[in-house]
């Protein structure tokens, strides 16, 4: 059935959209997806089938950054066979930045927007096809507050809730403050009417609260993180809830107490230290030392001992001597993270730490590097991961694999452990709850038997 908007006819079209980067982008994805569907159009997995194609860019990464290039690249003879039934969109972080060289370079390339003008997209396409073209529309939101409503077009029991956005640290390595600008937090309470609604309106159980740096939340309104997820606590209906991502300068002691006192706040906190080197973090103006870290490794650990931690590290950055590194490596057989994400640095266009010319590593280094550091941290998985064998953990079972006739379902416990095991036969788990028993352990998973299975509603805990 056509929609008809102004003057315009809006039949049934399909999008195309790839997302690259973070949980941020992500959420924004979903948010795109739900403004379209007043424009009548559903999304599409097959890339030949879309009337739109749309990229939602990240520029943290360097690979994230690569494949967009590459993706965009291929997407030019498809445009050349369907012309104009066929529009090409690029929205997200490389295009805030970059939206302008991008429409220049890239003929097939319709319009760009950027991370504050997603809720722009309609109106970008009644204008595309009303016949304007080669749009860049990336202006900033100068506004003083920040308010919208989590949009979600998904049915499953999972939510992404954005809390805030920015970000005021400007680590030396770092591109967030340039595309998504300075912090500005949502009023706490929108937050919890916006996620009442999610859990009444759409049965919502499981909310990821986001941010570049959730620990700063509320703070331009005498308000926290901490006093949101007491707040968070008392919704019927809820059951989990996570935050994404903390930064360790801003993780607060009333924040720690709340992972002692929340029932609903998992047993998981990701925590980026970057390095293990005092020198190094001080180059990347990171505002905390390694010992200060490590404190607070201590201090959330005596708060909730069933808790994990995992992080983030760069190796390679400019200057790193071998030293150095070594601090890195002394770091994580001191902590133990449960698991981490690690990078090479790559420089990012327009961050200080991209004109430290003269201190970049060869990649040959920065690779041994990285391949050590993940050999290690795979080791110390494998070994801490055998104690999971014979503990229970109830899970949200979020997808299925079907190999040689048998069906392994796999979701994540409160810690944020991938599980999978083996159901009954015949039965779907899809968005249950069930309580497994883990019978072996590996670096990155656990097998487990089913125990009980409460179906789509728990008990409470």
């Amino acid at each position: 059935m056509k929609k008809i908007i102004g003057e315009l006819e809006f039949p049934p079209r399909k999008v195309w959209i790839k997302t690259f980067g973070c949980q941020m982008n992500y959420h924004d994805t979903e948010r795109i997806l739900s403004h379209l569907n007043e424009l009548n159009f559903s999304a599409t997995e097959v890339k030949e089938e879309a009337d739109l194609i749309l990229f939602n860019t990240c520029a943290v990464r360097d690979l994230a950054n690569t494949k967009f290039y590459s993706h965009l690249g291929e997407t030019k003879a498809l445009k050349k066979e369907k012309q104009e039934q066929l529009i090409v969109g690029v929205g997200g972080c490389v295009a805030q930045t970059e939206g302008a060289e991008l429409i220049k370079k890239y003929q097939h390339l319709d319009f760009a927007f950027g991370t504050d003008t997603i809720d722009q997209i309609n109106d970008i396409l009644y204008r595309i096809y009303a016949g304007e073209s080669k749009l860049n529309v990336s202006e900033w939101d100068k506004s003083a507050d920040y308010s919208i409503e989590t949009k979600i077009t998904h049915g499953s029991p999972q939510a992404f809730v954005n809390i805030m956005k920015g970000c005021n640290n400007f680590c030396t390595y770092c591109i967030v403050p340039y595309t998504r600008g300075r912090e500005k937090s949502r009023r706490l309470n929108e937050v919890v009417e916006d996620i009442k609604r999610l859990v009444v309106e759409k049965g919502v159980q499981e909310v990821t609260l986001l941010g570049q740096n959730v620990n700063s939340f509320g703070k331009e309104h005498g308000e926290s993180l901490a006093q949101l997820i007491s707040e968070l606590e008392k919704i019927d209906g809820l059951i989990r809830l996570r935050y994404t991502t903390s930064h360790p300068y801003d993780l607060s002691d009333e924040l720690i107490e709340a992972h002692r006192h929340s029932k609903k706040l998992t047993n998981h906190l990701h925590l980026p230290v970057q390095s293990g080197s005092n020198t190094v973090l001080q180059r990347m103006n990171r505002k905390y030392t390694r010992e200060h870290f490590i404190n607070l490794c201590d201090k959330i650990r005596k708060s909730n001992p069933s808790i994990i931690l995992s992080t983030d590290i760069i190796v390679g950055f400019p200057g790193e001597t071998e030293e150095e590194y070594q601090d890195t490596i002394r770091l994580l057989e001191e902590i133990r993270f449960d698991f981490l994400y690690s990078y090479k640095y790559s420089p990012r266009k327009g961050t200080r730490a991209a004109a430290m010319v003269e201190g970049m590593l060869d990649q040959e280094i920065k690779s041994a590097r990285l391949h050590a550091l993940q050999e290690l941290q795979l080791n110390i998985q494998a070994k801490d991961h055998q104690g999971l064998v014979g503990k229970i953990f109830r899970i949200l079972v979020e997808g299925k694999n079907e190999n040689k006739g048998t069906t392994r379902f796999t979701g994540r416990s409160s810690c944020n452990r991938l599980i999978h095991f083996e159901g009954g036969p015949g039965k779907d788990y899809q968005w249950h709850w069930v309580d497994v028993e883990v019978i072996s352990a590996t670096a990155l998973s656990c097998i487990a038997k089913e125990l009980v299975d409460y179906g789509k509603n728990p008990p409470p805990n």
